[in-house]
């Protein structure tokens, strides 16, 4: 395991790991502000002149998603109980268990490349063949249909999760708890108002929210070597836009995000410059990626790894890459050398 605090020339991963409040609570600002500004346009505008707002609204709920998951590993503030605070909030608008999604990601992390990782949201990849298959997809069906159920579960006292804690199932519980208070007010105040703002402020954004949030997490592992523990392999980055880096929360480093979970998403760039060398799947841009995978879609070639963006270097990613095979990981950091910074 790569120790924070070790000395690996030419990296200090100690200020890699450091969790800056202010880049975060700057995020949050720059989600706030716009998400108020479409909610007060989509109030006020009528027709087919509310379509826009709504849309810019869901997409916003997408980005909050985002955020999240810089919460999940604690890496946007210092304070777990802030993380999961802010994680709840900005998980609400798509339903989204802070809880439920941080003891799945975990798990993720661990057991990637292997045939036990699943992902959280239930994507189904390997159904992903026609068309029609994507629409299902990108709607996020089989998740929100397992969120229905967990709320049920939630209420009747059945909600159980293997592996975890009675302490993380009681927060995952209470969290969907909020979820059905919340659908049981909206559908409140729309009965005994007689109004459709929830519709515009809610429901709408949501299934815009929803398949933007899908099309974010598709280039993440899709056509990667899923048979394969190593990150430089079964994981892709992509050299994005700054709006684009901004919209996903630097999702786009997601080779240097399962290289060093500990490290804070606005320190992803910082990273790649390291491992940028050895990706097996850099992808220039997103169009680049998604034209690739509407490709491979319409072809229905067989499922499979594509061939590699580039062939890495024979030499090993210097000195990171060198640091975690001495160590016997390359992705994940012991964070007891900076707890300081957690507490």
């Amino acid at each position: 395991m790569i120790i924070v605090g070790m000395e690996v020339e030419g990296i200090n991963l100690s200020a890699l790991t450091e969790v800056r409040i202010m880049r975060f609570q700057m995020k949050m600002l720059a989600l706030i502000l716009p998400t108020s500004i479409f909610l007060g346009l989509t109030l006020i505008t009528h027709g087919v002149l509310s379509i826009v707002p709504m849309i810019l609204l869901g997409l916003m709920y997408a980005h909050a998603v985002e955020l999240q998951h810089q919460c999940l590993h604690n890496t946007a503030y210092r304070s777990k109980a802030w993380n999961r605070f802010v994680g709840v909030l900005l998980g609400m608008p798509l339903l989204v268990s802070f809880s439920d999604y941080q003891s799945s990601h975990m798990n993720h992390h661990r057991l990637l490349g292997t045939p036990e990782d699943k992902e959280f949201f239930n994507y189904g990849y390997q159904s992903l063949t026609t068309m029609k298959k994507l629409l299902l997809h990108l709607f996020m069906l089989n998740h929100y249909a397992d969120v229905a159920r967990y709320i049920a579960q939630s209420v009747t006292g059945k909600l159980t999760r293997e592996g975890a804690s009675p302490k993380v199932v009681r927060k995952i519980r209470q969290e969907y708890l909020l979820m059905g208070l919340m659908l049981v007010a909206f559908l409140a105040v729309t009965v005994v108002f007689k109004t459709f703002i929830i519709l515009k402020l809610w429901l709408i954004p949501l299934m815009v929210g929803v398949p933007a949030h899908a099309l974010i997490e598709l280039p993440e592992h899709f056509g990667c070597d899923g048979r394969t523990t190593d990150v430089l392999k079964n994981t892709r980055t992509i050299k994005a836009s700054k709006f684009a880096i901004w919209y996903t929360d630097g999702n786009n480093y997601h080779v240097e995000h399962h290289w060093l979970p500990s490290v804070p998403n606005d320190k992803f760039k910082d990273l790649h410059k390291y491992t940028e060398p050895g990706i097996y799947y850099l992808d220039s841009s997103y169009w680049s990626f998604y034209g690739k995978f509407l490709r491979h879609l319409i072809k229905a070639e067989k499922k499979g790894p594509w061939a590699p963006v580039q062939q890495p270097q024979s030499q090993p990613v210097a000195p990171l890459k060198a640091a975690a095979a001495a160590s016997g990981a390359g992705d994940s950091v012991s964070r007891d050398s900076v707890k300081k910074n957690r507490e």
